[in-house]
């Protein structure tokens, strides 16, 4: 009997749901399998920050392999382009709001990385202009008096992790994507007519006592969005892709009247902020947490640095002086998946004929493009923008990490 499915998409996050959707709208026959529950993941527990300016984790890359950098403007600019239309897409309220960002610096030494940085992109085609002094105090004078430069980007801002996903998953479920849930992925089988995914059903409520149950779901193409999962699955079919886990410290403030008007982040202190349409000031930007080995694969609920938690407000309260005098009501831990050169990890498997992976670092910010890319690949066999550069096989000739 033939399998009622073409594709069976790993990973109900937002590039998960978002690449079952634009599947689902070639036509394709999609099923979605998650271990857990929609957007539970990176996908929902994330800042929501649009960041289309390379960041300051890629510094080391810009300065010794920019060329290399340079390949991820292209799905950057494809990225605005998507943010701006996917409320009207999906037809749904998203709390999209693109008002511009801002990478700021204080010495001359950080100026210097802010105008290599804006050359690279403007050559690129993303729209950039590093600010001084008194132009920095005019475009955000809730800034502290140490932020002397900034490098200004006006498609930036942010959207809602927690709309974003779930709007995906309906849109895919009126496409008729069938999303199963709590299934976890145990291996992948090769068949002469595609892949088995052999997945174990992990109970809940009342019936959640005995063993799981265990099944299988046939499909052509298998495309794996799990994320920092997604490694988990490829080991034991002989498929290394260095792609990290990281966890993340994020806090929220109390609701506020309206004083931030970017998205700000900080080319040496580790800070993400902005203030959202509820008033509520989000503060992230890198700070550690601890992340926790578990069955199911990493684990970002370990708990929270103390240390993380103090270093990040102190970074905020350095550049926004304004957010001291408000209260920080939740502090939480999210998980990110990022590969060793800072770019994305989209494409085929060459050694697994029929495996995609869509994953790697911003994936809130680029899952949209990731997804539509990707479903490029799967349906018709080539992209609307090259991906060669992303391909899951590149790091076999890409020197390890230090």
């Amino acid at each position: 009997m033939p399998s009622p499915f073409d594709i069976a998409v790993i990973g109900a996050g937002l590039v998960g749901c978002a690449a079952a959707w634009e599947l689902a709208r070639r036509g394709r026959r999609v099923v979605v399998l998650d271990q857990s529950e929609i957007n539970r993941g990176a996908s929902g527990r994330n800042a929501g920050s649009l960041h289309f300016q390379l960041e300051p984790r890629m510094s080391d890359s810009l300065l010794h392999e920019p060329e290399r950098l340079a390949r991820l403007i292209p799905v950057n600019l494809q990225a605005i382009e998507h943010w701006k239309q996917l409320s009207s897409e999906l037809g749904c309220e998203l709390d999209i709001r693109m008002h511009g960002g801002l990478l700021v610096a204080e010495t001359e030494t950080q100026r210097d990385f802010l105008l290599r940085k804006a050359e690279l992109e403007v050559r690129g085609g993303l729209t950039v202009r590093v600010l001084e002094g008194a132009e920095v105090r005019r475009a955000a004078p809730y800034l502290s008096k140490h932020i002397r430069f900034a490098s200004w980007c006006p498609d930036e801002g942010h959207a809602n992790p927690l709309l974003v996903t779930e709007a995906y998953a309906a849109a895919a479920r009126n496409q008729g994507v069938v999303i199963r849930l709590h299934q976890r992925v145990r291996s992948l089988e090769a068949r002469s007519e595609g892949w088995r995914v052999c997945i174990e059903t992990r109970r809940t409520g009342c019936n959640a006592s005995g063993a799981p149950a265990t099944t299988a779901v046939d499909a052509g193409v298998v495309l794996l969005a799990a994320g920092a999962w997604s490694r988990e699955i490829l080991q034991p079919l002989g498929v290394v892709i260095p792609l990290e886990p990281v966890a993340l410290t994020m806090n929220v403030t109390e609701a506020a009247a309206p004083f931030i008007g970017h998205l700000i982040q900080h080319i040496a202190r580790l800070l993400s902020i902005k203030q959202v349409t509820a008033g509520n000031v989000l503060i992230g930007g890198g700070w550690p947490a601890h992340l926790t080995a578990h069955p199911l694969g990493p684990d970002p609920e370990g708990g929270l640095y103390e240390a993380s938690l103090i270093g990040n407000a102190a970074a905020a309260l350095h550049t926004v002086p304004g957010v001291g005098s408000l209260n920080i009501l939740r502090s939480w831990s999210g998980i990110a998946c990022v590969a060793r050169d800072h770019l994305p990890v989209l494409g085929s498997v060459p050694s697994l004929p029929g495996v995609f992976v869509a994953a790697g670092g911003s994936s809130f910010t680029l899952g949209p493009t990731y997804a539509r890319l990707v479903s490029e690949l799967i349906c018709r066999g080539t992209t609307s923008l090259p991906i060669e550069s992303y391909r899951p096989d590149r790091f076999d000739d890409f020197p390890p990490s230090q």
